[in-house]
């Protein structure tokens, strides 16, 4: 007996110490997937990145407009601002393009350079575990199976869309293989090129129509796709994007701002909003307010954007800046404000014959990988201040969390898209024809991934690696 009580308290010393099962060894994906990888079966794939994920230049003197340390803090001769003058949105155009995706950017780290890894982290991904040869640029060879395509971020999807129809020719041009598919990873707005993509292939059914014509699908994009994966889509929009159109843009703390005049001249922006029909906004109790962020007319009067009283009296100071003689200042702010009324009718319209031409079940099977741990705007706050209208994008400091508005502004999502719409679904106070369409399309998902990652670095979350990864070894 007298061994027994040693003996007993080194075995619980040696269970003590032994190494639970997550300390022993962390397993990468790369030694998971070997088997899969050595199989060399891989289904080809163009990787369609999201908004601000193509690096932009200016053909005519070389600085890059997007994508480097310096674009980021410097004033450029020539801005991201896109020309707002058209009498179509396809006749706005300017000197930037894209011209490779944005995998890596250079920053400051404390006292020396670094780098950010943005589509590079899952490019690497994709090679390191499945082998796939990743092919930049406009010319492809053989052995190549990751295409990554970028588009000009700025304009309206149906001309990215036009661009793929025109990429995808390149390839099986190179490759010499007219017949070749592909699937289709599409990477939050890219998901919704891809959709478009499926239902008109490289034509343009949306530009210079009235919403309610008449669209046909042909499907026209079936016959190059395989299925359409997309990584935390906004398919019924999302309200990130209002947020940038009325206060603006930074990409870092330290980054100069992108004015909201800058996010209104991008007809894309107004693609990404909440689809039309939907209830977005409550009053300072949680309310529904029956505010149509469609109607043009409601811009001007709730202040939104460009329309809103600080941003007319900036367009005041610039105008009595840029001209000290003896012009009718007065008539030139009104002839700029007229400008901006025929802009945004052009761009609305062209948004909602957008979403008209995407809606409905792809063609192809759809996987939807999303995030669901942080709490995601839904619905905006919107609150009368005087005869002005403040419009509440992060609960104010004085409104408790339990508090009714703030549980009527948020839901399950990745910080940028809800879990709704990132699986096709409108908000439950959503007119009954919207409900059934996105149940149809939420149910037409072959299947659904939820993982807990942040939308601007969803790349860096593991188990949206893992899901992916998982989907392209079915």
């Amino acid at each position: 007996m007298r061994y027994a009580l040693p003996a007993l308290a080194m075995l619980l010393l040696a269970s003590s110490c032994a190494l639970r099962p997550d300390e022993r060894k962390s397993v990468s994906l790369s030694e998971e997937y070997r088997t899969e990888r050595l199989r060399n079966r891989r289904e080809p794939i163009i990787l369609i990145p999201g908004t601000l994920g193509s690096r932009l230049h200016n053909v005519k003197t070389g600085q890059i407009a997007w994508g480097s340390f310096s674009a980021t803090i410097s004033e450029l001769d020539d801005d991201l601002d896109l020309p707002i003058d058209g009498p179509r949105l396809t006749d706005n155009r300017d000197n930037v393009q894209a011209y490779r995706v944005l995998d890596l950017a250079e920053v400051l780290q404390g006292e020396g350079d670094g780098e950010v890894r943005f589509y590079a982290e899952i490019i690497e991904t994709l090679t390191s575990t499945l082998g796939y040869r990743v092919a930049y640029g406009r010319r492809f060879y053989r052995g190549q199976d990751l295409f990554v395509f970028f588009y000009d971020w700025r304009r309206s999807n149906v001309d990215a869309a036009v661009q793929l129809g025109e990429f995808i020719s390149g390839i099986r041009r190179d490759l010499g293989t007219p017949d070749m598919k592909f699937a289709f990873l599409g990477v939050s707005n890219g998901g919704l090129i891809a959709r478009y993509y499926l239902k008109h292939g490289g034509r343009d059914v949306v530009s210079g129509q009235p919403v309610d014509a008449p669209i046909t699908s042909t499907n026209a994009g079936h016959s190059d796709a395989t299925r359409l994966i997309t990584l935390c889509t906004p398919q019924t929009g999302t309200l990130d994007a209002l947020k940038l159109m009325h206060e603006g843009y930074s990409p870092a703390p330290l980054a100069r701002r992108h004015p909201p005049e800058t996010i209104f001249s991008m007809p894309a922006g107004f693609e990404l909003l909440p689809d039309p029909g939907q209830p977005c906004f409550v009053d300072a109790t949680g309310k529904l307010l029956e505010l149509d962020l469609w109607s043009a007319a409601n811009w001007e009067k709730y202040g939104i954007s460009v329309f809103s009283p600080g941003d007319k009296e900036k367009l005041h100071y610039r105008i009595l800046a840029q001209f000290n003689d003896d012009r009718d200042r007065e008539g030139i702010f009104n002839a700029e404000m007229e400008r901006r009324r025929k802009h945004l009718t052009l761009c609305l319209t062209h948004a909602a014959r957008f979403k008209r031409a995407i809606s409905g079940i792809p063609s192809v099977p759809m996987i939807a990988i999303c995030g669901v741990n942080i709490p995601t705007l839904h619905r905006v706050a919107v609150v009368q201040d005087g005869d002005e209208w403040d419009f509440v994008f992060e609960p104010r400091f004085t409104w408790r969390k339990s508090e009714p508005v703030v549980g009527a502004m948020f839901g399950m999502g990745d910080g940028v898209v809800t879990r709704r719409s990132a699986l096709g679904e409108y908000l439950p106070e959503s007119p009954p024809n919207l409900r059934a369409q996105g149940q149809a399309l939420r149910s037409s998902l072959q299947s659904v991934h939820l993982t807990p990652c942040r939308h601007r670095e969803m790349f860096d979350e593991p188990l949206l690696k893992a899901a992916l990864i998982e989907e392209l070894t079915r």
